[in-house]
C-alpha cells in the first residue's frame, strides 16, 4: 500500500504482474514500475461447510486447484494457461475456464483491492453471498489492473464430482451442431463441458474428419449422469449426428492440457506464428460469425489455417474460439486482427470473450463498449486521477 501511495504522489505508473501468461499485452510496461505479485501466494482460509476459499492474488491457479483436490474440492476452473495463471491475473483479465460456468466472474464472491490512492477496500458481498445494493465487483473483474491492484479474493469452490460419461458425435455441418448445442443448453443443466470443432479444427486438433462435438457429462449422482447422457444422445440423433468413439474426448483433453510453456516455445521456433481469437455472440449470429471469419481470414495471403471451435455454451449464445496459423510477419498479424474485428463488429459479436483487453484489443473494445467506455473512463479518472495504474491498456 505504501508503494502505491508513493507512486500516486509522484505520478509513477504501476503494472501488476502475475503469471505472465497474458496474450493481449496486459502486463506490458513502458517506463512503469512492475509489481511482482508472486510472493503474495498464500491460502488464507478454507471453509468446507460454506464452500469458500480465501486466497492471495499471486497464488497460481494450478497450486490452489491441487490443494483443493487433495481435500476433495475444486474451483473447476481450467484455462489453457492453467500452469502459469495466477488468481489475481485471472480476475484482472476476466479469464475463462475450459467450459461454460467456469468463468472467473462466476467464482468471485469478493476481492480485496488496493486503490490508486493506497487505500485497501473489500469489493463484493463476501459472506453475505448476495446483496441488493450495487455490485461493484464488475468494476475490477476484467479491469486489466487499470483501477487498482487485486491482492486477495474469496472464491466459490465445489466438491469434486465422482461420476462422468464421455460422448462424441459427428455432425454433417456446423449449422446442425449449433442447433444441437442450443437445445443441449435448454434441456441439460450445466456446467456444459462441450467443445464443437469445425472440420478444419477436427482434422488438425483431433485427427478426425467432420464437425466433431466432444462432451463430458459430470455430476455427483450416477443416475443423474445417465439421465443427462440419454437426453444428450437423443438431441444429437435429432440433428442427424453419428455417435463415434468417446475416447476422442480424452484425446482432445490431452491436446488441450499439454505443457503451456513448451507449446509457446515450440511455436516460437516453428517459423510460423499462431494466435487465438476469442469471440462470442448469440445463437442466431453464431453460424454466420463462423462462416465469415473462416472465409475472410482464410483468404488473406500468408494465413495457412483457421481452426475454429465452439467452446462455451450459454442460454443465449456461445463462444467461437479460433486458432490462426500464419506466416511470421507483423503487418500480417495486425491485418488478421483488424479483419477479425471487422467481422465481429459487423455481425454483432465481441472480440474479448476469453482474454480481456490489454494493448492488443484496447481500440477494438472501445468501439464495442460504445458510450460505456466514456463512463468507464470517468470512473478511472475518479479513482486514478494521476493515471498510475496499468497506463494505456483498457482506458487511457
Amino acid at each position: 500500500m505504501n508503494v502505491v501511495k508513493l507512486a500516486n504522489k509522484y505520478g509513477i505508473c504501476l503494472v501488476p504482474y502475475g503469471g505472465g501468461s497474458s496474450v493481449v499485452g496486459g502486463a506490458y510496461h513502458n517506463g512503469c514500475v512492475v509489481i511482482d505479485m508472486s510472493r503474495l501466494n498464500k491460502i488464507l482460509d478454507f471453509s468446507e461447510e460454506d464452500l469458500t476459499i480465501i486466497v492471495e492474488a499471486g497464488a497460481r491457479v494450478i497450486d490452489v486447484e491441487r490443494w483443493l483436490n487433495e481435500r476433495g474440492y475444486t474451483l473447476d476452473y481450467h484455462p489453457q494457461s492453467f500452469q502459469l495463471l495466477t488468481i489475481g491475473g485471472a480476475i484482472a483479465h476476466g479469464g475463462t475456464g475450459s467450459h461454460s460456468m467456469s468463468n472467473i466472474d462466476e467464482l468471485v464472491l469478493s476481492l480485496d483491492v488496493v486503490l490508486p490512492n493506497g487505500e485497501l477496500v473489500t469489493i463484493g458481498p463476501r459472506v453475505f453471498i448476495r446483496t441488493a445494493w450495487p455490485d461493484l465487483r464488475g468494476l475490477f473483474i476484467g479491469s486489466d489492473g487499470a483501477l487498482g491492484i487485486i491482492v486477495r479474493a474469496m472464491l466459490k469452490v465445489r466438491p469434486l464430482a465422482n461420476y462422468y460419461v464421455d460422448l462424441a458425435y459427428v455432425f454433417n455441418d456446423i449449422e446442425k451442431a449449433v442447433r444441437f448445442a442450443r437445445d443441449l443448453v435448454i434441456n441439460v443443466p450445466g456446467p456444459h463441458r462441450v467443445v464443437i470443432h469445425d472440420r478444419e479444427s477436427s482434422r488438425l486438433m483431433v485427427g478426425e474428419d467432420g464437425v466433431i462435438a466432444l462432451i463430458r457429462i459430470r455430476w455427483y449422482n450416477e443416475d443423474f449422469v445417465n439421465i443427462m447422457s440419454s437426453v444428450t444422445n437423443k438431441l444429437a440423433i435429432k440433428y442427424g449426428a453419428t455417435s463415434v468413439e468417446s475416447g476422442l474426448v480424452k484425446r482432445w483433453r490431452d491436446v488441450f492440457a499439454r505443457g503451456y510453456k513448451s507449446q509457446l516455445l515450440m511455436l516460437a521456433q516453428s517459423g510460423l506464428w499462431v494466435d487465438t481469437i476469442d469471440m462470442a455472440t448469440t445463437w442466431s449470429r453464431l453460424v454466420k460469425l463462423h462462416n465469415e471469419l473462416v472465409s475472410r481470414l482464410g483468404s488473406i495471403d500468408g494465413v495457412y489455417h483457421v481452426l475454429s471451435r465452439i467452446t462455451h455454451l450459454y442460454l443465449n449464445g456461445a463462444s467461437l474460439y479460433s486458432v490462426i496459423v500464419f506466416r511470421q510477419d507483423e503487418d500480417l498479424y495486425w491485418k488478421i486482427w483488424r479483419e477479425a474485428f471487422n467481422v465481429a463488429n459487423g455481425i454483432g459479436a465481441t472480440i474479448s470473450h476469453h482474454h480481456d483487453t490489454g494493448l492488443l484489443k484496447r481500440d477494438f473494445v472501445k468501439v464495442e463498449m460504445g458510450n460505456q467506455w466514456g463512463l468507464l473512463r470517468s470512473i478511472k479518472g475518479l479513482l486514478d486521477g494521476n493515471n498510475i495504474m496499468n497506463r494505456g491498456k483498457l482506458v487511457w
